[in-house]
Protein backbone atom coordinates (compact mmCIF):
# COMPACT_ATOMS: atom_id res chain seq x y z
CA UNK A 1 0.00 0.00 0.00
CA UNK A 2 2.86 2.35 0.78
CA UNK A 3 4.44 1.60 -1.97
CA UNK A 4 1.67 2.74 -4.39
CA UNK A 5 1.09 5.71 -2.74
CA UNK A 6 5.20 7.17 -3.02
CA UNK A 7 4.35 5.75 -6.75
CA UNK A 8 1.59 7.96 -7.02
CA UNK A 9 3.08 10.60 -5.37
CA UNK A 10 6.13 10.62 -7.80
CA UNK A 11 3.49 10.72 -10.91
CA UNK A 12 2.02 13.64 -9.27
CA UNK A 13 4.69 15.87 -8.84
CA UNK A 14 6.27 15.31 -12.40
CA UNK A 15 3.22 15.62 -14.04
CA UNK A 16 3.05 19.27 -11.71
CA UNK A 17 6.37 19.51 -12.74
CA UNK A 18 5.73 19.45 -16.56
CA UNK A 19 2.41 21.62 -16.51
CA UNK A 20 4.72 24.25 -14.58
CA UNK A 21 7.66 23.94 -17.08
CA UNK A 22 5.30 24.37 -20.22
CA UNK A 23 5.22 28.53 -21.78
CA UNK A 24 1.92 29.78 -22.01
CA UNK A 25 0.66 32.26 -24.83
CA UNK A 26 1.30 35.15 -22.20
CA UNK A 27 4.73 34.01 -21.35
CA UNK A 28 5.47 33.56 -25.07
CA UNK A 29 4.54 36.61 -26.17
CA UNK A 30 6.09 38.63 -23.67
CA UNK A 31 9.68 37.30 -24.54
CA UNK A 32 9.06 37.69 -27.97
CA UNK A 33 8.38 40.88 -27.85
CA UNK A 34 11.56 41.36 -25.60
CA UNK A 35 13.83 40.65 -28.07
CA UNK A 36 13.37 43.97 -29.18
CA UNK A 37 15.37 45.14 -26.57
CA UNK A 38 17.55 41.83 -25.74
CA UNK A 39 18.34 39.29 -28.97
CA UNK A 40 19.21 36.71 -26.94
CA UNK A 41 15.18 35.78 -25.53
CA UNK A 42 15.16 33.99 -28.83
CA UNK A 43 17.55 31.55 -27.60
CA UNK A 44 16.10 31.50 -24.46
CA UNK A 45 12.72 31.54 -25.36
CA UNK A 46 13.72 28.86 -27.96
CA UNK A 47 15.11 26.00 -25.11
CA UNK A 48 12.23 26.97 -23.16
CA UNK A 49 10.04 25.40 -25.61
CA UNK A 50 12.76 22.48 -26.14
CA UNK A 51 12.19 21.03 -22.40
CA UNK A 52 8.79 21.46 -22.95
CA UNK A 53 7.21 21.21 -26.73
CA UNK A 54 4.22 22.69 -27.49
CA UNK A 55 1.30 21.03 -29.31
CA UNK A 56 -0.77 23.85 -29.78
CA UNK A 57 0.27 25.59 -33.35
CA UNK A 58 0.38 29.15 -31.79
CA UNK A 59 2.94 28.00 -29.38
CA UNK A 60 4.78 26.04 -31.90
CA UNK A 61 4.72 28.71 -34.36
CA UNK A 62 6.57 31.06 -31.38
CA UNK A 63 8.96 28.07 -30.77
CA UNK A 64 9.86 28.47 -34.59
CA UNK A 65 9.77 32.25 -34.86
CA UNK A 66 12.29 32.19 -31.75
CA UNK A 67 14.40 29.32 -32.98
CA UNK A 68 14.48 30.67 -36.23
CA UNK A 69 15.60 34.51 -34.37
CA UNK A 70 18.33 31.92 -32.04
CA UNK A 71 21.48 32.61 -34.12
CA UNK A 72 22.21 35.70 -33.06
CA UNK A 73 23.44 34.43 -30.04
CA UNK A 74 25.47 31.58 -31.49
CA UNK A 75 28.78 31.58 -32.62
CA UNK A 76 29.19 28.26 -34.46
CA UNK A 77 27.63 28.48 -38.24
CA UNK A 78 26.86 25.04 -38.54
CA UNK A 79 24.50 25.97 -35.27
CA UNK A 80 22.94 28.79 -36.30
CA UNK A 81 21.96 27.21 -39.90
CA UNK A 82 20.60 23.86 -37.83
CA UNK A 83 18.53 26.52 -35.28
CA UNK A 84 17.37 28.36 -38.55
CA UNK A 85 16.19 25.26 -40.28
CA UNK A 86 14.73 23.79 -37.43
CA UNK A 87 12.80 27.56 -36.59
CA UNK A 88 11.52 27.70 -40.38
CA UNK A 89 10.10 23.95 -40.28
CA UNK A 90 8.09 24.59 -36.91
CA UNK A 91 6.73 28.10 -38.60
CA UNK A 92 5.76 26.47 -41.83
CA UNK A 93 4.04 23.20 -39.91
CA UNK A 94 1.98 25.88 -37.92
CA UNK A 95 1.20 27.97 -40.82
CA UNK A 96 -0.11 24.90 -42.91
CA UNK A 97 -1.98 23.48 -39.29
CA UNK A 98 -4.07 27.02 -38.86
CA UNK A 99 -3.84 28.74 -42.24
CA UNK A 100 -6.12 31.95 -41.41
CA UNK A 101 -4.04 32.34 -37.62
CA UNK A 102 -3.44 36.10 -38.14
CA UNK A 103 -0.93 35.39 -35.11
CA UNK A 104 1.07 32.54 -36.66
CA UNK A 105 1.20 34.42 -40.16
CA UNK A 106 2.33 37.36 -38.53
CA UNK A 107 5.13 35.21 -36.78
CA UNK A 108 6.23 33.84 -40.31
CA UNK A 109 6.04 37.06 -41.98
CA UNK A 110 8.48 38.64 -38.96
CA UNK A 111 10.90 36.18 -39.90
CA UNK A 112 11.16 35.56 -43.03
CA UNK A 113 11.29 39.70 -43.40
CA UNK A 114 13.81 39.96 -41.16
CA UNK A 115 15.83 36.62 -42.90
CA UNK A 116 18.76 37.07 -44.65
CA UNK A 117 18.25 36.46 -48.39
CA UNK A 118 21.19 33.92 -48.92
CA UNK A 119 18.96 31.73 -46.72
CA UNK A 120 16.21 32.04 -49.76
CA UNK A 121 13.14 32.17 -46.44
CA UNK A 122 11.03 34.78 -48.08
CA UNK A 123 8.31 32.74 -50.08
CA UNK A 124 5.44 33.42 -48.12
CA UNK A 125 5.61 37.22 -47.11
CA UNK A 126 3.24 38.68 -49.74
CA UNK A 127 0.71 36.18 -48.87
CA UNK A 128 1.12 36.16 -45.10
CA UNK A 129 0.72 39.92 -45.51
CA UNK A 130 -2.24 39.32 -47.11
CA UNK A 131 -3.58 37.42 -44.56
CA UNK A 132 -2.41 40.15 -42.04
CA UNK A 133 -4.08 43.49 -43.30
CA UNK A 134 -7.27 41.44 -44.03
CA UNK A 135 -7.95 39.99 -40.83
CA UNK A 136 -5.82 42.82 -38.50
CA UNK A 137 -9.47 44.41 -37.44
CA UNK A 138 -11.12 41.35 -36.40
CA UNK A 139 -7.82 40.04 -34.72
CA UNK A 140 -7.64 43.61 -32.68
CA UNK A 141 -11.16 43.15 -31.49
CA UNK A 142 -10.22 40.62 -28.87
CA UNK A 143 -9.03 42.15 -25.78
CA UNK A 144 -6.24 39.89 -25.16
CA UNK A 145 -4.60 40.85 -28.35
CA UNK A 146 -4.08 44.38 -28.13
CA UNK A 147 -0.65 44.51 -27.37
CA UNK A 148 0.19 42.06 -30.30
CA UNK A 149 -1.98 44.49 -32.19
CA UNK A 150 0.45 47.30 -31.79
CA UNK A 151 3.51 45.60 -32.10
CA UNK A 152 2.19 43.64 -35.29
CA UNK A 153 1.32 47.10 -36.90
CA UNK A 154 4.45 49.33 -35.56
CA UNK A 155 6.48 45.66 -37.13
CA UNK A 156 4.50 45.62 -40.28
CA UNK A 157 4.85 49.51 -40.71
CA UNK A 158 8.91 49.43 -40.38
CA UNK A 159 9.27 46.34 -42.62
CA UNK A 160 9.47 47.79 -45.70
CA UNK A 161 7.48 45.42 -47.28
CA UNK A 162 4.01 47.27 -47.64
CA UNK A 163 2.71 49.94 -49.26
CA UNK A 164 1.84 54.20 -48.29
CA UNK A 165 -1.87 53.03 -48.20
CA UNK A 166 -1.59 49.94 -46.14
CA UNK A 167 0.95 51.63 -43.60
CA UNK A 168 -2.51 54.19 -43.67
CA UNK A 169 -4.52 51.89 -42.78
CA UNK A 170 -1.99 50.22 -39.95
CA UNK A 171 -1.21 53.32 -38.62
CA UNK A 172 -4.84 53.47 -36.96
CA UNK A 173 -3.83 50.47 -34.44
CA UNK A 174 -1.11 52.17 -32.80
CA UNK A 175 -3.11 54.57 -30.53
CA UNK A 176 -6.15 52.03 -29.56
Amino acid sequence: MMRKYVLFLLMFVASVQMVAAQVSLSQARSMYLGMKNDKCNALELSKKFENSPPSDALLKAYWGASTAAAPECLGNPMEKLKYFRKGKALLDESAKKQTANLEIRFLRFATQSKAPSFLGYNSNIQEDKSIILKNIAAYAKTPSNKEMVKHIASFMIDSGEISAGEKTSLKQFLSE
